[in-house]
């Protein structure tokens, strides 16, 4: 008998989304920041770290999905694209509105916050699913579509 022949294995995946649980929706649309604000200010209530949401929206402007992206300090949060827009591509989503909220209650943006959203809005170019807006969440609530820091066309 000779050596034993080694065999090189690719392993073969699936990947699919996985629902861990539905939240109370009764918006039609996500159809502008003070509904978005509305709708994630009663999930984020008492929060008192930062929380980087992902809301998926589909073709009709409706919410598809919502995934708690990353959990962060009191001040702070992390925002890596590719963990962002992952549940997007997977939902098959026409785009994605982010949130975060500040837990000072302040709703101005940081220059992270700035400079974040500029590089999720370019990411999203790249995949074809459009930043529509990147809202925070405070005792009010901030948007980059609205204040006019995201490119025209982003728009929902």
């Amino acid at each position: 008998m000779g050596k034993a022949e080694v065999k090189n294995y690719v392993p073969f995946v699936r990947v699919r989304m996985v629902r861990e649980r539905e939240l109370p929706y009764a918006m039609e649309e996500i159809d502008g920041p003070e509904k978005v604000a509305a709708f994630t200010r009663k999930f984020l209530a008492g929060a008192d770290r930062e929380y980087l949401l992902a809301l998926s929206i589909d073709n009709a402007g409706k919410l598809a999905a919502i995934e708690v992206v990353s959990i962060g300090t009191v001040n702070a949060t992390l925002a890596e694209s590719r963990e962002i827009f992952k549940h997007a591509v997977l939902a098959n989503v026409a785009g994605i509105v982010m949130v975060h909220n500040h837990t000072s209650g302040r709703c101005v943006p940081s220059e992270e916050d700035m400079a974040t959203t500029k590089r999720i809005e370019k990411a999203g170019k790249i995949l074809g699913i459009p930043l529509m807006d990147h809202v925070i969440v405070g005792d009010g609530y901030f948007s980059f579509q609205t204040e006019g820091l995201l490119e025209k066309g982003n728009e929902r």
